[in-house]
């Protein structure tokens, strides 16, 4: 009565029978069937069944049983949005709420990185960036995921975990040396030849950071752990130099001394002062002023450099 005293509104009704996984799968039926007797949805006047995990208490497949079995009972199913509402007692509210999509469920409420009462709703981030990854839009915009993340840290007074899915400081992030070299090969490769790999298939990296809004930039990051190939990404992409291996080696061995002993990540602007100290500020050292390079012997295939190097008194060489 009241909707149709409101004719210029769009009304969608909604019932939700609290405790739904507690509950009786039959009564569970007989009770939504006698609330669509009342509504009679119909095409353009659809309601919303919303089946709520409020406690979970079993595992995401046997929700998705009761979804699939509601899904097939409903009276009305053509015209009724068969909706879930997961909570994340047992910490597997994603699965539950995509193997519910998958049973027959046609909408999914969530919070924005799981907050809710006691530990929380499915978290929609992680779901719809999910369903992202499997190329399925999910019609959530997340590309700036760290705007996100402010103003959901600022409303709610609560930190993002730093690995949380998608979202973390760090859930692109390489310490391990393996990684980071595994890593360093994957983007050059995309680099290299892009029409070769229109998928996006680098190794420890989910999704293209890009796509949330993230940068390369702290995808590789410094500490003890870190192998030759992450320092040696770093400093080709943030410092234009392209060490040779049997220099990486060595760095990487010096940086692994000053990361032990500090205990701490070696930040982007400190390993350039490490190389800095180690190989260009050594005292006495010679500085290039001229160099020739000439070719000479058969088909020109002997080539000699002659340099002039200046050392720290201001006295000139020659070299050969």
């Amino acid at each position: 009565d009241h909707a149709a005293r409101q004719p210029d509104t769009d009304w969608v009704f909604q019932y939700s029978p609290e405790s739904f996984t507690g509950t009786e799968l039959d009564f569970a039926l007989e009770t939504c069937g006698a609330v669509l007797e009342i509504w009679q949805p119909d095409a353009g006047r659809e309601a919303i069944i919303n089946l709520p995990a409020t406690v979970e208490m079993t595992t995401p497949n046997v929700y998705a049983d009761q979804i699939e079995w509601m899904h097939r009972q409903l009276p009305y199913r053509d015209h009724v949005i068969l909706s879930v509402h997961p909570h994340n007692d047992r910490g597997t509210a994603v699965a539950a709420a995509e193997l519910a999509v998958l049973a027959g469920a046609d909408r999914v409420e969530g919070t924005l990185f799981g907050n809710g009462e006691r530990t929380g709703n499915v978290d929609i981030v992680t779901l719809a960036l999910n369903l992202y990854t499997q190329g399925i839009d999910p019609h959530l915009d997340f590309s700036r995921i760290n705007e996100v993340v402010r103003v959901a840290e600022t409303c709610n007074q609560l930190p993002v975990h730093p690995r949380h899915p998608y979202a973390g400081e760090l859930v692109f992030t390489a310490f391990s040396g393996s990684h980071q070299d595994a890593i360093k090969k994957g983007l050059a490769a995309r680099e290299n030849d892009p029409a070769e790999t229109p998928a996006w298939e680098v190794p420890y990296l989910p999704i293209d950071p890009r796509d949330v809004g993230r940068t390369y930039e702290a995808v590789i990051r410094i500490n003890s752990q870190s192998g030759k190939g992450g320092i040696a990404h770093v400093m080709a992409s943030e410092f234009g130099l392209d060490l040779p291996r049997r220099l990486q080696i060595e760095f990487r061995n010096e940086v692994q001394i000053i990361a032990d002993s500090t205990g701490k990540e070696v930040k982007t602007a400190d390993l350039w002062t490490i190389f800095e100290h180690i190989y260009l500020a050594v005292p006495g050292a010679h500085s290039l002023v001229d160099y020739r390079e000439e070719s000479h012997g058969q088909q020109d295939r002997l080539r000699r450099v002659r340099a002039v190097l200046r050392d720290a008194a201001g006295l000139d060489q020659v070299v050969t």
